[in-house]
């Protein structure tokens, strides 16, 4: 009986994390669309450097919406003065461009980053929650 309840509980919790990737997908579209304009301008502001993107994010950003994510990660790292992930002994931009952007631009990738971060965190879960509800289901009912 027990085993029955359990099962149960999984089901909704992976319902749930669906629920939020839903939600978290939609907003990053709807988020990305207000924002598009800002993020073209990073592009063509890092672009007009003459230092070429690292090859991973050189293909994210002809991806738009899709190769967005990676990009904002690129640029939060920037504004931050961090080396991205990924620029494998590559050279990156280093001035002061990215670091003195005022704080509604930087906002907006911290917004946006943040809610790819949630979606990946329920994409993992409700693939963990489904594993459970699998392994029950198969093994222990």
């Amino acid at each position: 009986m027990t085993i029955e309840i359990f099962s149960k509980y999984v089901s909704y919790l992976g319902l749930f994390f669906a629920g939020i990737i839903a939600f978290c997908l939609i907003f990053s579209f709807i988020y990305f669309g207000i924002h598009k304009k800002k993020y073209e301008i990073l592009l063509s502001e890092y672009k007009s450097t003459g230092i070429p993107l690292p090859g991973a994010y050189n293909f994210h950003s002809m991806m738009g919406f899709w190769g967005a994510f990676p990009m904002v990660y690129f640029f939060r790292c920037l504004t931050i003065g961090k080396k991205p992930r990924g620029c494998f002994g590559g050279r990156v931009y280093s001035g002061d461009y990215f670091t003195t952007l005022p704080p509604e631009q930087k906002r907006w990738l911290n917004i946006y980053y943040y809610a790819n971060i949630i979606n990946t965190i329920a994409v993992l879960l409700f693939f963990a929650f489904g594993g459970i509800k699998y392994i029950i289901d198969t093994f222990l009912s």
